[in-house]
């Protein structure tokens, strides 16, 4: 498959020294085939984050790109600086902690949605790191799956953060992700992007990630985070959380 156009992937860390090498190396087999980059947007780590990422800035000059913003930090102002180096017309916003299981299906499933002009946002399945996953990890996940890719078809659209693959013209012309939100800016990106074109859940790939959040607060008090900003972003156009808890 020719690819001609380029394609950023944007994560924005803090103090994620113990996975964003095993991160960034999942994708370098591809930087060539599919035009990737990657810029790591650092709200001053200190814990080697910085370090790891340099090595692979030097190894793939101009594919690993790390950026380190000082002031005031949320996850949107970390997304939004990541994009702001960015070269790519298709950005795809996602975390620290995921991984691709399927990396040439994946990106050639973008490449092909997104030949279609009007699709302005796509996102996609999430699923546990299948090693660590329980059968309460997979049940909640199916309900999330649902529950996204139905809001979708409603013309309600909500994405979680991990997988966010955004038009690079759409995402600025919204503005890119509203920076007063400490949390829920993923959801209130999507909401957004409704405006500028069609937003699609590709039920065909995945992405996965660690079970890390759900295993320190538990799913009663994280889907109870979840279901407080919902409310607090549509009813007062702001975050519930005053801080959103950093879990590493």
């Amino acid at each position: 498959m020719e690819i001609d156009r380029q394609l950023s992937i944007i994560i924005p860390t803090r103090n994620e020294a113990k996975i964003i090498g095993e991160t960034i190396q999942q994708f370098t087999p591809f930087f060539e085939k599919y035009g990737l980059e990657i810029i790591i947007s650092d709200a001053g780590s200190t814990d080697g984050t910085a370090e790891i990422v340099r090595r692979f800035s030097k190894k793939f000059p101009g594919r690993v790109i790390f950026v380190q913003k000082t002031g005031k930090q949320n996850i949107a102002i970390g997304r939004n600086f990541g994009a702001k180096h960015a070269t790519g017309d298709i950005l795809f916003h996602t975390d620290a902690d995921v991984r691709i299981p399927q990396p040439d299906h994946f990106f050639e499933t973008i490449f092909e949605k997104f030949s279609d002009p009007k699709v302005s946002a796509a996102t996609s399945k999430l699923q546990i790191y299948p090693a660590e996953a329980t059968a309460t990890d997979r049940f909640y996940h199916f309900l999330m799956n649902t529950t996204i890719r139905f809001c979708i078809h409603l013309g309600w659209a909500i994405s979680k953060g991990e997988c966010q693959i955004v038009r690079r013209a759409a995402f600025e012309k919204i503005g890119g992700y509203h920076e007063k939100l400490v949390a829920g800016e993923d959801c209130d990106l999507f909401f957004r992007l409704q405006k500028t074109g069609r937003v699609v859940f590709l039920s065909k790939i995945e992405v996965q990630h660690s079970p890390r959040r759900f295993r320190e607060l538990g799913y009663w008090k994280v889907s109870y985070q979840y279901f407080m900003e919902g409310i607090s972003r549509l009813f007062w156009g702001k975050s519930f959380a005053q801080e959103w808890k950093v879990v590493r």
